[in-house]
């Protein structure tokens, strides 16, 4: 895996692939949507600290998933099932407080990283990743 040693990034003729370009299209067409649906769905009306704490999660989500796209995709559903049951909870009756609620997903989020560092030994880091890379000339 290149992450697991960044010379090889610069190993080849230094051109990128068309692989390489459809990954940072798809990623930033990705993101565009997000961030459209975030200010436009989500929320309907641009406020100040939109976001909430939302990207963390999504950190989380990448440990979670050790950095396998596949198990991403369940993770996220998790995620988002747990996000969802506290307006699920609402519409219920249940009696508690509006704050705990919205608190769910990220109590969620700190027991997953709690077990995941707990029950896992290798979580499937790549080796470089706080490795700066300099390109040798």
């Amino acid at each position: 895996m290149i992450l697991d040693d960044p010379r090889l990034v610069g190993a080849g003729s230094g051109v990128p692939t068309a692989g390489d370009v459809d990954a940072v299209v798809a990623g930033g067409a990705l993101s565009g949507l997000a961030g459209g649906y975030l200010s436009l769905a989500y929320t309907p009306a641009w406020t100040e600290n939109m976001t909430g704490g939302l990207g963390w999660i999504a950190i989380a989500l990448v440990i979670f998933a050790t950095w396998n796209p596949l198990p991403l995709l369940g993770g996220a559903y998790l995620f988002g099932a747990v996000d969802s049951l506290g307006f699920r909870a609402q519409l219920l009756g249940v009696q508690t407080s509006s704050i705990l609620l919205r608190m769910l997903p990220y109590l969620f989020t700190l027991a997953v990283l709690f077990l995941i560092s707990v029950l896992r030994r290798q979580t499937g880091v790549p080796a470089a990743l706080t490795r700066p890379y300099f390109r040798e000339e």
